[in-house]
């Protein structure tokens, strides 16, 4: 993820600016995990280093994030010219961008740059739904709670805080998604314990609060496979489709120890429900009888 300085994807310690002259490199961008670009000149060299590392396609950080420490929620990031500038350099590869934002005013102008995809956007207002529906962008949701699934950042932290203010915007979110039909895929954003980790589909069965069971299994198949392919020829998977079952796809498949068409909760328990688990046509697991 490419972030501005002081923005979601900056995580120097707090010693860590002014930066250095010398164009030294913290860990994180080190070891290519994040990468921090000011300016258009920076963001366009810093997406071209992210596409020719292979990437498929382009996320940014355009607004305020929980886990990092310098940025609140309501912030924007980057300008309207240097969001621009991402996404016609992705345009020059046949991809785009996706952004993290969570509040109308980041999501409105990351709308206005081009971006086709939005990460998060709990906060979100109807009429930013509305212009998001009005341009086909995605809206990539999770089901952020304040449950035992949440990430367990300590109590009184200033992530702690952001993410009560963001999980307060859930319900609302995913009512206004379905209420303006935008095109939704299914993400976890689940990148910091292990234990969370295996909890994906858990996860995914809490979409019942907003969806039904078959809208919930073709928001995590077919719907999110659509979403994927919109990198073009960027496309690690080109040689079939995802997210469908029929002859020359991709052979992606779980056989499931019951319905989750009648019980979405089946999907919460794999190591017990699913009995046989595919990948590209090898099988990884299979304990069926």
């Amino acid at each position: 993820m490419i972030s501005q300085t002081s923005g979601h994807a900056d995580y120097r310690p707090v010693t860590g600016v002014p930066s250095a002259s010398c164009g030294c490199l913290d860990y994180m961008q080190r070891n290519a995990l994040t990468m921090v670009a000011d300016g258009v000149p920076e963001v366009m060299k810093r997406t071209r280093e992210v596409l020719r590392m292979g990437a498929s396609q382009i996320k940014l950080a355009a607004g305020g994030g929980v886990s990092s420490s310098f940025d609140p929620l309501d912030v924007r990031q980057y300008t309207f010219e240097e969001l621009k500038a991402a996404v016609e350099v992705a345009a020059t590869w046949n991809t785009y961008v996706m952004v993290h934002a969570y509040t109308p005013e980041a999501v409105q102008m990351a709308i206005e740059a081009g971006v086709r995809s939005i990460e998060h956007g709990h906060m979100l207002d109807e009429p930013t739904a509305m212009l998001m529906a009005e341009h086909g962008v995605w809206w990539s949701l999770q089901p952020f709670l304040d449950d035992e699934d949440a990430i367990p950042f300590p109590e009184g932290s200033a992530s702690r805080k952001k993410q009560l203010q963001m999980v307060a915007g859930t319900d609302t979110a995913y009512r206004l998604a379905k209420k303006h039909k935008i095109k939704m895929a299914f993400g976890t954003d689940v990148l910091f314990d292990p234990t969370l980790a295996a909890k994906n589909g858990k996860q995914l069965a809490k979409l019942k609060r907003w969806h039904s069971n078959y809208e919930v299994l073709k928001m995590a198949t077919h719907d999110n496979a659509q979403l994927l392919k919109l990198c073009g020829p960027r496309d690690p998977y080109p040689e079939g489709d995802l997210g469908i079952v029929k002859e020359g796809a991709y052979a992606d498949l779980v056989l499931v120890d019951g319905n989750p068409l009648e019980n979405i909760d089946l999907v919460a328990d794999p190591a017990q429900n699913f009995v046989v688990i595919m990948k590209d046509g090898k099988i990884y697991k299979n304990t069926a009888q």
